[in-house]
């Protein structure tokens, strides 16, 4: 794979996971640049960063990703009974 924007020590696997990890959590660390990732890798890393980085439970992810599920749930939940 390109190792352009890619830790060099890891190489392109490790890197990918932990952008993967490090945009779920919100954790601030960084070994690659998520716009040298391929389409595929760069449209996990933004779903994950538009999800709200609460997937481990990230810095300050604590009510309002709770709540933010739970409205989501009973929408989706009244989508399904059809009423």
């Amino acid at each position: 794979g390109s190792m352009e924007g890619k830790e060099t020590r890891f190489g392109v696997g490790a890197s990918s996971l932990w952008a993967a990890a490090t945009t779920s959590a919100s954790n601030g660390s960084v070994n690659a640049m998520h716009d040298s990732l391929t389409p595929l890798g760069g449209m996990i890393t933004m779903f994950l960063m538009q999800l709200g980085e609460v997937v481990f439970g990230g810095v300050g992810c604590g009510l309002y990703g709770m709540i933010a599920f739970a409205l989501l749930t009973v929408f989706m939940a009244g989508l399904m009974v059809g009423r």
